[in-house]
């Protein structure tokens, strides 16, 4: 007989208690990583490798990765309410691995459906699943109708109205049940739920003076622990970009009973976001009466422009103000007459301050190498590409002191592209919060390419945005979307959502190259779209797509600034391109019960590469399987936050066994000698039988050199950077023992506009182009 679950008495109060909250840790640390990240938990080291466990799950990093550890005596000391679950099935073995896991969701009675499969099943487990220890973190359960011991989950992932529920079973009568739900719910920084909880006991237990003192002063600390919980999440909208929001955060900021301190910096902070709006609009306003003090033929080619330059102030202050510093170092200069204050802002708005030029004709040639620049990269027309072709390279430019007129150009041509809105932007498309799916232009294959794109709040062009490429788990891009959108929202991320599959492909991921192009092609186009800092894209996934973050993240480590594998496994190449760990950093999240779990994934993969001091974080949960893990959210978006991409490393060693795995900073294989690529279905799962060619790069500033060593590849191309290489010396690409020598730049921009076209990364631009073929070939 089923029955209703009831909250245990905790019998001789006070000593119950003391008992119940020392129950989990007791002892922690707060340890603050180098990078910012704080973890809390019980520490302990294994020689160089940390381990940090919180009781749900245990975060493992390098030693020279910690910058302090904190002594934290509260930790542990959490308020546990004891559930009585009757169970049907009292023993039992947990399974060694769990897959395939699905679930209902809580009931009021601390339930839900379970089912997984495990290796030794041949059809799946079915259980009803049961909780039986309560705390603000994390919640134990345990299997009624079959056995599953000390599950745990965080209490996050139980809806908040059904933990409600369960605690309102408390005894009403009871003042110390009552207060140990209000404790329990200041823990879990649920405090609207905390103070209604307090105003309650008020009510229910009038007469009582020291009750009233106490809740009075309890009252004030937990609305100050909400200001200050407000105060940061204000903060993450600020560097997410969302003003707007934030300014009606800080004019609605509740001012009872919070700390003077935070009155005092949110109130400073609205009177500076105050002030700096009307410095905005008088900006504005100065430059648009400037521009009506042009001479009058001009003012009529201006029109466009100066609107377009309007309306940026009005839409996106923030993203322009700084172009405009030029002119406003030269407003007093009594030596300059208008039109020269005009140009200097009107070519400051199109190529940086630092680039702007005081002549109204040349200001007028950027505009027009703007323009044309933009229907270059936009246009799918070859006859229109050419006209513009012709026009930027032949519109006059002004001279710059130091620099070559070979180089001019395309330093002009750069600055243009980092400051242009994107390429393919369209108003008609920006809709934040609702996903969007977007066709693949010019996709020549077969299966044309869709993705699914959501934007942040307030998502404006003229910024620049980070973002994410989620690769779903086999259920298509909304599953995917789902998984990221919350984080994403919150803090201003741009999420991209390939559908990687072919029609009738299936839901497991194949590592071919036809999955990769899908990849790509979708990254290539959001680029062109939407205002992406390439610096800061981001790959992850969960179940399969976590397999393919695995892959498709250590087979591009030019393309992102971190991956995060959430539930994924590096099986096939991933095992031979461990040492790419060194290029793009990895987030690894996986259930200690995942099939190849702890034993592959962490102590033959992951150990070595932390050991190694590469930039790798792994998680481990416990009693947990292979499953999407989506409490880990906010902690991956932590971790992501605090990573960028290095676009032009100054050296690199790389490996490569597969056809599409072909770029890597500049580096680009056209052809492999035969047998150094091998095809997925015949790959290996430890990747024995591949031999990957090689690639090694190293840069020299003396000698202005990239010198490449590879052994395996029959042909490439190397795209050299203004970042790495001096464009007014003499350059030389040594490849093996062939070089190639350039006394400057040639002004051939049209590889270079093609580069960027296709690719879309303004943050890596490349100007000069070496092609190169083996003796051997």
């Amino acid at each position: 007989m089923r029955q209703v679950p009831r909250l245990r008495p905790p019998g001789c109060s006070r000593l119950t208690l003391l008992f119940l909250s020392l129950s989990t840790l007791t002892f922690g640390e707060n340890v603050v990583l180098k990078n910012g990240i704080v973890y809390r938990g019980a520490v302990d080291q294994d020689n160089t490798i940390v381990f940090i466990d919180d009781g749900l799950k245990r975060v493992v990093v390098r030693d020279s990765k910690i910058a302090r550890k904190d002594p934290d005596t509260t930790f542990g000391h959490w308020e546990i309410f004891r559930l009585e679950q009757p169970l049907v099935l009292h023993g039992g073995v947990m399974p060694k691995e769990a897959f395939d896991i699905k679930s209902t969701p809580w009931n009021d009675k601390g339930r839900r459906q379970f089912e997984y499969r495990s290796g030794k099943s041949r059809k799946p487990i079915t259980m009803e699943q049961a909780i039986y220890e309560l705390g603000p973190y994390k919640v134990k359960l345990r299997g009624v109708d079959g056995f599953w011991q000390d599950g745990r989950l965080s209490t996050k992932q139980i809806p908040r109205q059904e933990v409600l529920s369960i605690l309102a079973k408390v005894d009403q009568t009871q003042l110390n049940e009552r207060r140990r739900v209000a404790s329990f719910l200041i823990q879990a920084e649920w405090y609207s739920d905390a103070k209604l909880a307090l105003d309650n006991l008020l009510r229910d237990f009038p007469d009582d003076a020291s009750l009233r003192e106490t809740i009075g002063n309890a009252r004030t600390v937990v609305a100050q622990l909400e200001s200050t919980q407000l105060k940061a999440d204000l903060d993450v909208r600020r560097k997410a970009q969302q003003y707007h929001d934030v300014m009606n955060r800080l004019k609605t900021f509740p001012t009872k009973d919070v700390a003077a301190d935070t009155l005092v910096e949110v109130r400073d902070q609205l009177r500076r976001d105050e002030a700096q709006t009307a410095a905005d609009e008088t900006l504005a306003k100065e430059f648009r009466e400037l521009s009506d003090r042009i001479p009058s033929d001009a003012k009529k080619a201006w029109k466009k422009p100066v609107n377009e330059m309007l309306l940026a102030f009005a839409e996106a202050p923030d993203a322009v103000r700084d172009r405009f510093v030029a002119w406003q170092k030269a407003k007093d200069d009594p030596t300059l007459k208008d039109d020269a204050r005009f140009a200097l802002a009107a070519s400051g708005f199109v190529v940086g301050a630092d680039a702007a030029v005081p002549s109204l004709e040349m200001a007028t040639n950027l505009w027009k190498l703007r323009d044309q620049l933009h229907q270059y990269l936009a246009s799918t027309d070859t006859g229109e590409r050419a006209t513009a072709l012709d026009q930027l390279q032949t519109v006059p430019l002004p001279e710059r002191p130091g620099q070559s007129v070979a180089t001019l150009r395309l330093d002009v041509l750069t600055r243009l592209a980092t400051l242009m809105t994107p390429p393919l932007n369209s108003d008609k498309q920006t809709k934040p919060g609702e996903p969007i799916i977007h066709r693949v232009g010019e996709d020549q294959n077969l299966a044309p390419t869709e993705y699914s794109v959501l934007l942040p709040p307030e998502y404006q062009p003229l910024r620049s945005y980070p973002a994410v490429v989620a690769l779903h788990d086999g259920r298509g891009p909304g599953a995917a979307i789902d998984w990221w959108s919350a984080e994403a929202t919150r803090r201003g991320y741009i999420v991209i959502a390939p559908e990687y599959r072919l029609p009738g492909q299936g839901d497991d991921y194949t590592y071919t190259t036809s999955e990769h192009a899908a990849v790509e092609l979708a990254l290539r186009d959001a680029r062109r779209r939407y205002a992406i800092d390439g610096d800061r894209v981001f790959l992850g996934g969960q179940l399969r797509g976590g397999d393919m973050a695995w892959d498709y993240g250590l087979a591009h480590p030019d393309l992102f600034a971190g991956v995060a594998v959430i539930s994924g496994r590096p099986f096939k190449y991933p095992f031979r391109y461990q040492s790419h760990a060194k290029l793009v950093p990895l987030y690894v999240a996986l259930g200690d019960l995942a099939p190849a779990g702890p034993e592959i994934v962490f102590q033959n993969v992951l150990k070595p590469l932390i050991a190694k001091t590469y930039d790798v974080t792994y998680v481990e949960y416990y009693h947990r399987g292979l499953e999407d893990l989506p409490e880990e959210a906010p902690a991956v978006f932590d971790w992501m936050d605090r990573h960028r991409r290095d676009p032009f490393p100054k050296e690199f060693d790389a490996v490569t066994a597969r056809e599409s795995d072909d770029r890597f900073y500049g580096v680009v294989v056209r052809e492999f000698f035969e047998g150094r690529t091998t095809a997925p279905e015949v790959v290996e799962p430890f990747a024995k039988n591949l031999k990957p060619a090689t690639i090694k790069m190293s840069t020299s500033n003396l000698s202005n050199l990239i010198k490449i060593q590879t052994n395996g590849v029959k042909r490439l191309d190397v795209w050299v950077s203004p970042k790495l290489i001096d464009f007014n010396r003499k350059i030389e690409v040594r490849i093996n023992k062939d070089s190639f020598s350039k006394p400057v730049a040639e002004p051939n921009i049209e590889p270079f506009l093609e580069d960027l076209r296709l690719r879309g990364d303004r943050q890596q631009i490349f100007w000069l182009k070496a092609s190169w073929m083996s003796p051997g070939a």
